[in-house]
């Protein structure tokens, strides 16, 4: 569960990427030491603070099929 994840002291971000649609959830810690989801979808710009990182969501998913619905 992602909330084991927020008890650990150092870690500043962590993300969750989708495997069944282009959507990646970016948990990040702010300065008040409270816990912030973001939310990219589409052709959105993805953005890791933590190690100063950023590309665009479609080159995470390049090459990705998703299944029908």
């Amino acid at each position: 569960m992602s909330i084991d994840y927020q008890e650990l002291e150092t870690l500043q971000e962590y993300v969750l990427v989708s495997q069944n649609r282009q959507r990646v959830d970016c948990f990040r810690r702010n300065n008040q030491g409270r816990w912030e989801l973001y939310i990219y979808r589409g052709n959105q710009q993805l953005e890791l603070t933590s190690i100063n990182f950023q590309c665009l969501l479609t080159d995470v998913y390049e090459d990705v099929n998703f299944p029908r619905r």
